[in-house]
């Protein structure tokens, strides 16, 4: 009796182990078939109905990687930032270094910077520097998203000192890394002219202010040393424009003398 009892609880595992896999199955199916609509959907450029489809898939088996990364390309083109970021975190599911894990966070930061969510882009930018500190392409996003803030990609928007002097030391902090990164120098630049357009303006405002209190003295000897002291530092900022100028033109010619060595 106990030998056949033995014997019947073996064969309910295999019966049961039966029903699984052909679960398994029709669960392949399922998620093949939602696969193959999505991409029919795609090669039409529906991308409402490929995002369903692709969803579907994934229900029926979520561990297809290359099916998360489809799905949210069609959320990005569809403007659909959120959703597009919830695929990608899945995508991170799948990775095991800190490099594929920092490509990830990257690649969610930059869907951020398209969508024009600045805040989101920086966060995953800077998951990617605690999984690889000196990655450059994170730091000078940053920087970027800093100059942004600091008005330096417009002339009419307002300038923050603060933003952009932020972003001016994570290009320096590229430029540690990478000294012939000569679009960190061009950008560099960009950021410096703005901050000798802030001095400007505050030492016109500092003058106007003694003009204003010409009958006080103290007032006056207040705003001159002022309009001074920001007519030196646009002076220093120009000075490191030149400096730019010059470091730019050099790693151009550095990239384009290692570019002909690699030949």
């Amino acid at each position: 009796m106990k030998r056949l009892a033995r014997v019947g609880l073996v064969f309910g595992v295999l019966a049961l182990g039966g029903t699984v896999v052909g679960c398994a199955d029709k669960e392949n199916e399922a998620a093949k078939q939602h696969r193959i609509k999505a991409s029919n959907h795609m090669a039409k450029k529906e991308y409402k109905e490929a995002a369903e489809a692709y969803a579907l898939s994934l229900q029926a088996d979520p561990k297809q990687e290359k099916v998360w990364e489809k799905k949210a390309f069609a959320h990005i083109e569809l403007g659909e930032i959120d959703k597009a970021s919830e695929a990608v975190l899945k995508i991170l599911e799948f990775k095991t270094t800190p490099a594929e894990k920092a490509e990830i966070y990257r690649t969610l930061a930059s869907i951020y910077m398209k969508g024009g969510t600045l805040d989101d882009a920086e966060k995953y930018f800077n998951e990617s520097l605690k999984l690889e500190p000196k990655d450059e392409a994170s730091l000078g996003w940053i920087a970027e998203i800093y100059a942004q803030r600091g008005g330096a990609r417009s002339m009419s928007a307002p300038i923050v000192k603060a933003d952009l002097e932020k972003s001016l030391s994570y290009y320096d902090q590229v430029i540690a890394i990478n000294p012939n990164s000569a679009n960190t120098y061009l950008n560099k630049r960009v950021v410096m002219g703005r901050m000798m357009e802030y001095e400007r303006q505050q030492m016109e405002m500092a003058k106007s202010e003694a003009v204003e209190n010409a009958k006080d003295p103290k007032i006056v000897e207040e705003a001159n040393a002022r309009a001074a002291e920001h007519l030196k530092q646009m002076e220093a900022y120009n000075s490191q424009f030149a400096d730019m100028t010059k470091k730019f033109s050099d790693a151009q010619k550095a990239t384009k003398a290692q570019a002909a060595n690699q030949k």
